[in-house]
């Protein structure tokens, strides 16, 4: 994803403090749901601040961190199964304690932040009165965010691995710029939160290069992928470059709005932002075991050596050019389709059927600054398309990765984090 992230930036033409800048800024207080949306814009922006995300370290510590504030919340209030941490302290302030689990997770991540952490919490404990409840409650925050810490150590999480290409038609070959490289290929073996093991939604392998499913893919994304065409439209153009923003920031910032707007209690409001990360995180290991397991070829060797794939219905175009340079990894799944079904669909589980939203991306181009949906699904799907229109994979890695993502984020969904009185 680390080539993204420079697309993204190319793309609009400005630096990385320009586009933080333009990102959709939400100003909280520190009650109810505008407590854990806090800490999820804090999250976002020092994790930004780091890696803008180059690595899985942002999604692991999103993941972390509100787990730890969903635990340490329904210790003080049992409403919720919890994850990890399973302590009680009925007594606790159910403020201090939130706030504190997510202070200490993120500190743990990111010491660097340490002035911009301890500035939250202070934010976080100001609507809090001094006393013993408010001391069980730092004392419990710290309590989960240390169980927390402790469950995820040597998890796998940076686990570079090896990647050996091959030359075989079908197979993943590196591209320029990237010369040999490949982005952590290891990835797949990480530890999930939720799932039993990284393969356990493993897809179908893709189609048969001598398919007719695979010519009509290939022959679809190098038609409208291409970066110079006549067959997509404008809105095509803008729509895949305004979905080039990672989910886990355009998404958890949609959630934050949506959270206030629906006035979500805190307990509801941990438990999405919970079940969103995870879903989230689970779901790009479910897409990296996929990836590397079948080390498919992106469209832009497929195009340029169709001559040896043994389809008569697929022409080579030694020339042919993607709209935006395509990422260092193995083509299926799309990690973007299936990201954004995970996300939407636990969206969809905790909102039912909003009607038609808006909601913004810090990579959409001139003149896009919003896109409008009727349903969370349709934004998904549209999601999907755009990974077709940038010329960064074929039809059938998209719909593979939305199958993907729907199941981590239903699996997710079933068995964790649910009502305390549920079987």
């Amino acid at each position: 994803m680390w080539a993204a992230v420079q697309s993204a930036g190319s793309c609009t033409g400005t630096s990385i403090d320009a586009v933080t800048a333009h990102a959709e800024r939400t100003v909280l207080s520190t009650s109810g749901a505008e407590l854990v949306a806090r800490w999820n814009e804090r999250a976002y922006e020092i994790a930004f601040a780091e890696d803008s995300f180059r690595t899985f370290k942002g999604h692991r510590a999103f993941a972390m961190m509100h787990l730890a504030m969903h635990d340490a919340l329904n210790a003080v209030t049992p409403r919720y199964r919890q994850h990890t941490f399973t302590g009680s302290d009925p007594k606790a302030d159910v403020v201090a304690a939130v706030g504190q689990a997510a202070h200490d997770v993120l500190l743990a991540l990111y010491p660097g932040a340490a002035a911009q952490l301890e500035a939250e919490l202070k934010a976080s404990l100001a609507g809090t009165s001094d006393g013993d409840a408010r001391a069980r409650g730092i004392a419990l925050g710290r309590r989960a965010a240390e169980a927390h810490l402790a469950a995820r150590r040597n998890d796998g999480w940076d686990f570079q691995g090896r990647y050996e290409f091959r030359q075989a038609p079908g197979s993943y070959r590196t591209m320029p710029p990237w010369n040999g490289f490949v982005l952590q290929p290891g990835f797949g073996q990480e530890r999930p939160f939720g799932l039993k093991a990284p393969d356990q939604f493993r897809p179908e392998p893709p189609p048969a290069l001598a398919s007719r499913a695979y010519a009509r893919a290939l022959n679809e994304v190098k038609r409208v992928g291409a970066a110079e065409n006549r067959v997509r439209t404008p809105d095509q153009t803008g729509l895949a470059l305004w979905w080039m923003e990672f989910v886990e920031g355009s998404v958890n910032r949609l959630a934050r709005r949506l959270v206030v707007e629906r006035e979500l209690s805190l307990a509801d409001a941990a438990r999405l932002f919970a079940l969103l990360n995870v879903s989230l995180y689970d779901t790009y290991i479910a897409v990296w075991d996929s990836k590397y397991h079948f080390g498919h070829w992106r469209p832009y060797s497929a195009i340029r050596e169709a001559g040896a794939d043994g389809n008569a219905s697929t022409e080579p175009d030694s020339a042919w050019q993607p709209l935006r340079v395509t990422p260092p990894f193995p083509e299926y799944v799309s990690a973007h389709a299936a990201a954004c079904a995970a996300t939407f669909d636990v969206l969809e589980r905790v909102f039912g059927e909003i009607g038609p939203f808006t909601f913004s991306t810090i990579t959409g181009p001139e003149g896009m600054p919003t896109r409008r949906f009727a349903r969370f699904d349709d934004a998904a799907v549209e999601c999907a398309e755009s990974r077709v229109l940038l010329g960064w994979h074929f039809r059938y890695a998209t719909d593979a990765g939305l199958q993907v993502g729907r199941r981590v984020s239903a699996y997710v969904w079933e068995r964790q984090l649910g009502p305390r009185d549920a079987k």
